[in-house]
């Protein structure tokens, strides 16, 4: 993919989701003079303070679903949509259906057709964008039913292996590594608490508040997300369930997985900065036009002043919910940096700095870490050490089954397939660099280029 074809397709897309967005609006119109009329609304309205909760879940069929960019985060917005009736919250258990968004005052499920495997991932490397092209129904509850039948559910029983990540490490090829395992499943990327992070950071800075500390709040309704999507009677019959996170996701997931679901296994993937940062600038740089506006109005001396709430997109999605790290990053003497490369360079530090004060905290578990670049110089190596801590024996026959897997893409039905990604030429200068490294020093964290190995990484070249 050319440049100039990459930046049609943005331009294209965003386009598409202006029309519609209006054709949203005007079917909100006649929605909601409808639903009125024939009793839906009402329904919804006891369902949203607690009430009715065995027929709390709305069944909405899709028509038509449209977002801007890919990495979108997906709500009812993004789907023409219309009322079928209303189900018990368990009908989201069936084995088709997906946890898909979750916010503050809702959980949106993808319900595909029954045949779907949408945990497919060779064919559908991030769940995500999976929901996005294959629901034909979306189910929609309201969150205190959400948190009821997670706590019917309660914690998984089985062994959940948790990945996090910054992203770019080899983590979408070792999730498709333990998926082609007997007896394993993944989940890859979901973005339902990814969700849960930005509706809560919105709404903080909707009340003018940079203090992202969890609140009691956040963490039942966290808790309850992971429940769900891991607890289901189905799921109960694999050995073990991997989860590659979000990388968005890691700054937060690092502490509140480990300290709400001790039982889990958890491993932290990495690479060095520089080559981490490099690979997402060239897979995902000018692909988000929301990114590049907020960064453009929050670091103008007007514009920020008229619109004194907006901030840099890339930021928030990839800042963590320390109130020391926000304030730095979000002042205005930090804020004018804001590219969408600094946005890596920010996820980059945001990932390895907390898990350096997770790995200081002597009351948490141990959590190893995995360097990439140890699996490119002595992969056999590197994965006999991944299976041995999540107790399977790398036989010769699973070695081999891991090996054809990663033989081939592991991205090849997505916009970051390694074809692509080589059409896409990228050069970092100087400026940039220095800016970087500003950034790498607030965290105490090497410099561009320095050779960096974080403490407990349990592989060796």
């Amino acid at each position: 993919m050319t440049q100039s074809h990459g930046s049609w397709t943005v331009y294209k897309n965003c386009l598409l989701y202006c029309i519609h967005r209006l054709l949203y609006a005007l079917l909100l119109i006649f929605q909601r003079v409808y639903w009125k009329i024939a009793g839906i609304q009402s329904h919804l309205d006891g369902c949203k303070v607690g009430k009715k909760y065995e027929s709390s879940a709305q069944l909405l069929r899709v028509w038509s679903r449209s977002k801007p960019t890919f990495l979108t985060i997906l709500y009812q917005r993004h789907f023409l949509s219309t009322h079928v009736k209303f189900v018990h919250p368990e009908y989201s258990l069936q084995k088709h259906i997906t946890l898909m968004t979750v916010t503050d005052k809702e959980a949106i499920f993808c319900v595909p057709s029954l045949e779907t495997n949408i945990l497919n991932v060779k064919k559908w490397p991030f769940l995500f964008h999976a929901e996005y092209e294959t629901a034909e129904y979306i189910l929609v509850m309201p969150i205190q039913s959400l948190i009821k039948l997670a706590s019917v559910l309660g914690d998984p029983t089985g062994k959940v292996i948790w990945i996090h990540h910054p992203g770019r490490c080899g983590s979408t090829a070792m999730a498709q590594a333990c998926n082609a395992l007997p007896n394993v499943l993944t989940i890859s990327e979901p973005h339902n608490i990814f969700s849960l992070d930005q509706s809560f950071k919105y709404k903080r800075l909707r009340n003018g508040s940079l203090d992202w500390e969890p609140t009691e709040e956040y963490l039942k309704i966290y808790q309850s997300t992971v429940r769900v999507m891991l607890s289901k009677p189905y799921l109960t019959s694999a050995e073990i369930m991997v989860v590659k996170a979000a990388p968005m996701t890691s700054k937060f997931d690092l502490s509140l997985i480990v300290e709400l679901f001790p039982k889990f296994i958890n491993v932290f993937m990495y690479r060095e900065m520089r080559e981490q940062v490099t690979s997402l600038y060239r897979t995902v740089s000018g692909f988000n036009i929301q990114r590049d506006v907020t960064a453009f109005i929050a670091s103008s001396t007007i514009l920020s002043h008229l619109f004194p709430k907006v901030k840099p997109l890339a930021t928030l999605q990839n800042c963590c919910n320390d109130k020391k790290h926000v304030e730095w990053l979000l002042d205005k003497s930090s804020v004018h940096n804001h590219t969408e490369f600094i946005a890596f360079v920010i996820s980059w530090c945001e990932s390895c700095s907390h898990y350096i004060k997770l790995f200081e905290g002597l009351t948490h578990p141990n959590v190893p870490a995995f360097k990439y670049e140890h699996w490119q110089s002595n992969p056999d190596k590197y994965l006999e050490t991944f299976f041995k801590l999540a107790d399977l024996e790398l036989t010769n026959e699973r070695l081999q089954i891991v090996k054809n897997v990663l033989n081939e893409d592991s991205q090849k039905n997505s916009m970051f397939s390694r074809e692509k990604v080589k059409q896409r030429g990228v050069e970092i200068p100087k400026d940039m660099i220095h800016v970087a490294n500003s950034y790498s020093k607030f965290y105490h964290l090497p410099e561009w280029g320095d050779s960096f190995t974080l403490p407990n990484t349990v592989t060796s070249p």
